[in-house]
């Protein structure tokens, strides 16, 4: 398992950033298409322009983008406000380092810094002797 630079964790999350707003954009603007689309069937093609059109335009079999489209815009610019939250969700910081102080010396048991004891065996790569 290696550990991740930080120049790594940065440039893997600026993809994801962008990837996760280019997602929000287009959610967006398929969304705003669908109910301008829905409004203009209902007030422009329709022989009876009204609100009521809106409603009714579309048959049953039809795409209804009046109720695909408004959960489209949410969703898109709930992900465009929350995108950098979000990649900082997604891909975390590794731990480096002691917990207690920071010191990056990953070797010892104990660090020699602060003294906190890691808990974790001297050399993991070698398995435990049987008996």
């Amino acid at each position: 398992m290696s550990i991740w630079s930080s120049s790594r964790v940065l440039r893997v999350r600026a993809i994801a950033l962008w990837t996760v707003r280019a997602v929000a954009v287009v959610l967006v603007c398929y969304g705003v298409y669908l109910i301008l689309a829905r409004l203009v069937f209902a007030f422009v093609v329709s022989p009876n322009p009204g609100f009521s059109n809106v409603q009714m335009w579309m048959g049953t079999a039809e795409d209804h983008g009046w109720v695909r489209g408004w959960p489209m815009v949410g969703v898109g610019l709930t992900l465009a406000l929350l995108s950098r939250r979000l990649t900082r969700w997604m891909i975390g910081v590794p731990d480096s380092g002691c917990p207690c102080c920071g010191y990056s010396d990953r070797a010892p048991r104990v660090c020699s810094e602060c003294g906190l004891d890691h808990g974790e065996p001297e050399d993991s790569a070698t398995p435990p002797a049987r008996p």
